[in-house]
């Protein structure tokens, strides 16, 4: 008898069915929401999000700024069950099989299913779809995700999808689940048509899109065509850009926003006055701790090809007075790994390790030493540094107070340099900056994601740092099911991270969380928080009471 693995250590986040590895096949069946709730259909939402989309490909995109606006548009082979977020059920499929103890998934696929110019969408459509994810040397800085584990996809009849993997992967249902992992139209694509315009999409979700005025808003008309029955139940959609805290604060008091994406220009410390002000008309649904915004520098360019420095910064930099300042308590620590996750250090062996001294003058005096050995005495000799930072919640405020620790504890002049969610995100594409500040937030609660994003190979590792000892131990925790191995693995990485290399400077680990309307209403109630930023966007699922 070969080895059984269970339902979490097949698939973190939950998915319907485990993986025995002996059977040569197991089925897993579709399981749609359903209910003797009787949805009320009609009225027009606004959706509260941090940014304006400025990519329109959901292959190219790489934030919400730009996800949120894309996902009602397209559909997913699979998706996370928008009522009971721990499971993985049908999206395009209707059912799929495992076969060869893992390495292969059949996907069965909903008949009937039209893209918006009255073509079928079909296998074919879905295995393009996943090739051109796969994509070797294209920019695929969410999707890629799919890279390592996945080998092809192959159309076996209309309705049939096999794809290969090159080993039995535990994350790679969940990554299909997640939102840009959309199937795209082949014959649009192939006969040239830039699907990164708006004005071209295709697409085959819930919602049609109307028009978008840049730097404001989205709008979109329901999908009378919709393939699942009786969805959406909203006549429109609109995706509202605002980038103020102030501005967006005021609209949803004002009643002007139905509901919030996790991640909007609102901060952790906004919550608890909104939350008082709005009692019985709004109500806060907070996520779990999945990410956090970390300073980085690009190591292909001087000074930063010598690691010594940003270690030494990371040194300097005092995480206790950024926990102190943000957050209310509800911030973890920075560490390379999410803090007190079953993969991470926990938080009181955090406060044990250099950089996290209490008084801070041995880390500082630490700091001043690496900087001296690698040829900056005093460190000022760096010459004065530019941060670019996008204005996201309040990543831009935590921008300031880390210059001003490195100018305190350093003597280093560090220039802020504030800029638009998109245009941070092509800049560090580019590769175009000194210092830089971005968050990212997990797609799945998995090392597969965080770990391999952040430090892989992948586009959204935007440092350009790659090691072949810490490759090689990613590479070795992925292809392993147990996880009492794959945790040993994974200590092991990050204490690399901490003595050996790092090009990030982990700021902080935080909460999100929605700010919804009570008009709000799903089959299982009251609305229901997904697990991550990144997951349950197409807005089909629930409708407004009166």
């Amino acid at each position: 008898m070969g080895k059984q693995v269970t339902r979490r250590d097949l698939l973190k986040t939950g998915v319907v069915g485990g993986l025995g590895l002996s059977a040569a096949t197991l089925t897993v069946l579709s399981r749609p929401p359903c209910s003797a709730v009787q949805g009320r259909y009609g009225g027009h939402a606004v959706v509260l999000n941090y940014a304006y989309p400025e990519i329109w490909d959901p292959h190219l995109a790489g934030t919400l700024g730009a996800l949120a606006a894309i996902s009602p548009m397209y559909n997913q082979v699979v998706e996370f069950n928008p009522l009971k977020p721990s499971e993985v059920i049908g999206d395009l499929a209707t059912h799929w099989e495992v076969q060869d103890g893992g390495m292969i998934y059949v996907f069965h696929l909903h008949e009937h299913v039209q893209w918006w110019d009255g073509h079928d969408l079909t296998a074919e459509d879905v295995a393009f779809s996943i090739h051109r994810m796969l994509e070797p040397g294209k920019p695929r800085p969410r999707v890629g995700l799919l890279r390592p584990m996945t080998q092809a996809a192959e159309a076996i009849d209309q309705h049939t999808v096999k794809v290969y993997l090159h080993y039995p992967a535990p994350s790679f249902l969940p990554f299909l689940a997640v939102d840009y992992m959309k199937v795209v139209p082949k014959h649009v694509v192939e006969a040239g048509v830039d699907i990164n315009v708006w004005g071209n999409i295709i697409g085959s979700g819930p919602f049609k899109i109307k028009a978008a005025r840049r730097g404001d808003a989205v709008t979109y008309e329901k999908n009378p065509q919709y393939f699942k029955p009786g969805r959406p139940y909203l006549d429109a959609l609109t995706i509202k850009a605002i980038s103020d805290a102030g501005t967006a604060a005021a609209a949803i008091k004002a009643g002007k926003i139905t509901m919030t994406t996790a991640l909007t220009s609102l901060g952790i410390d906004d919550a608890p006055p909104l939350e008082k002000a709005l009692r019985g008309k709004y109500t806060l649904y907070w996520q779990p701790v999945n990410g956090g915004p970390h300073i980085f520098v690009n190591v292909e360019r001087e000074p930063w090809k010598d690691l010594r420095l940003i270690k030494a910064l990371r040194l300097a930099t005092d995480r206790h007075e950024i926990q102190q300042a943000f957050g209310g308590g509800k911030y973890l620590l920075g560490a390379p790994f999410p803090p007190d996750s079953w993969y991470g250090s926990t938080s009181a062996d955090l406060l044990k390790r250099p950089g996290y001294s209490r008084p801070k003058a041995p880390d500082i005096a630490a700091a001043k030493a690496l900087l001296k050995e690698a040829g900056y005495d005093p460190p000022a000799k760096l010459g004065q540094r530019v941060l670019t930072t996008p204005i996201v919640s309040d990543i831009s405020d935590l921008a300031q107070l880390w210059a001003a620790q490195m100018r305190r504890n350093l003597g280093l002049e560090i220039a802020v340099k504030l800029v638009d969610g998109p245009t941070g995100v092509n800049t560090f594409v580019a590769g175009d900056f000194d210092i830089a500040e971005l968050g990212y937030g997990f797609n799945i609660d998995d090392p597969d994601d965080w770990v391999n994003a952040v430090y892989g190979l992948g586009a959204r590792n935007y440092t350009r740092w790659k090691h072949p000892e810490f490759l090689t131990m990613f590479d070795q925790q992925a292809r392993e099911f147990g996880r009492a191995k794959r945790r040993q693995i994974l200590r092991q990485m990050e204490e690399f991270l901490f003595t050996v290399e790092d090009p990030y400077i982990q700021l902080l680990w935080a909460p999100s969380y929605y700010v919804v309307s009570n008009k709000v209403r799903t089959e299982a109630g009251p609305f229901v928080p997904a697990a991550t930023i990144q997951v349950m966007l197409k807005h089909e699922h629930w409708w407004l009471e009166k």
